[in-house]
């Protein structure tokens, strides 16, 4: 409506844009036009499941909201077959990963850069799933079946290698910080770890929460972190080498069982450079947060969280909190965003 009946306490403006083969989108990545990017899990329209689906595309939308994809498929190619997280935008390319294994890599126009078989790694990978994108133009993606890292140096695929490192379990989100360390979540523990790109043999581990997805940097080299479930939350027993989808599947399953109505579980984390946490069990948004996914850094420094259950994108004061209340700490909510949406065209 035009209109409103009461003053409510605040009010968001929010549109919701479709078109361009959108549907059940991952990770969002923005070029350095503004475009926006993600990888798509499914395919609009498709008899989508968790384990058995149609795997969508990559959808490109411009500054305004116009979806610059095609629909229904978005753009795609190189034998991906859906897209989980695993989306990553370099200074002129565009990497998305497949639950299949595939890698592909496109200009901004969404044409496909090389085949299928310019990868060396047949045979030798499981379901992919993060892209981190180095300021050096290296590109690192998760294995989540196989528990290793692809490595391009500078983002040359002739040159890609795998990676071994120790601790990881299902990898998922990856992110490398200005001393050119590599962030690795761990979608199957309840931890993060950090190698140095130029010696991976040496790798520290961090204590999150249980499940741990999406990861994002700050300016100042914090890392935030987002776990599916709290530390005191019972984990899920997921054999190894199960599919990505199937890991899903479980894990939605076993939460679905354990948590009660009305309660929450998961957290998100900030780590320090020097590995510190100011909240080692988590900041939980007084129950708002509410199994979270990803998170993005504002300019402001702040931290969106995007629940997987609940309601609503929840806001949270970022490590250095400016702009705020007198005595906003670090993780304290500035507000959840919900309710209804308006749709463009």
């Amino acid at each position: 409506m035009p209109y409103l009946a009461y003053t409510p306490p605040d009010f968001a403006l929010m549109l919701s844009f479709a078109g361009g083969g959108v549907y059940s989108p991952g990770k969002f990545c923005f070029d350095a036009d503004g475009n926006l990017w993600s990888g798509q899990n499914w395919m609009p329209g498709s008899q989508f499941g968790v384990v058995h689906s149609i795997g969508g595309g990559t959808v490109k939308f411009a500054p305004d909201g116009s979806a610059l994809s095609p629909s229904i498929t978005g753009f795609t190619g190189m034998g991906i077959d859906g897209i989980g997280w695993g989306t990553g935008v370099t200074l002129d390319k565009v990497w998305v990963t497949g639950f299949n294994g595939a890698i592909g890599i496109m200009d901004f126009q969404g044409r496909p850069i090389g085949k299928e078989t310019d990868f060396p790694f047949a045979g030798k990978v499981g379901g992919l799933q993060g892209v981190g994108v180095a300021a050096n133009g290296d590109v690192w993606i998760t294995d989540a079946t196989r528990n290793q890292m692809l490595y391009f140096p500078g983002g040359r695929v002739k040159d890609g290698r795998l990676v071994q490192v120790a601790g990881l379990k299902s990898p998922f989100g990856v992110a490398i910080d200005a001393q050119n360390r590599v962030w690795v979540s761990n979608a199957q523990s309840d931890t993060v770890v950090r190698f140095s790109a130029n010696d991976p043999s040496k790798a520290d581990s961090f204590r999150a929460g249980i499940g741990v997805r999406g990861v994002a940097l700050d300016s100042k080299g914090n890392l935030w972190v987002a776990s599916n479930m709290s530390l005191d939350f019972p984990p899920p027993k997921i054999p190894d080498g199960l599919s990505i989808m199937k890991q899903f599947q479980m894990a939605g399953q076993h939460m679905m069982k354990e948590l009660p109505p009305g309660k929450a579980t998961g957290v998100v984390n900030m780590i320090r450079p020097d590995g510190t946490q100011p909240a080692p069990m988590g900041f939980t948004g007084g129950g708002m947060i509410n199994v979270p996914w990803g998170v993005s850094i504002d300019g402001n420094d702040d931290v969106w969280v995007g629940n997987f259950w609940g309601r609503g994108a929840v806001l949270v004061a970022g490590a250095e909190p400016k702009g705020h209340p007198t005595g906003t700490k670090p993780g304290d909510v500035i507000h959840v965003f919900q309710g209804g949406s308006g749709h463009a065209p």
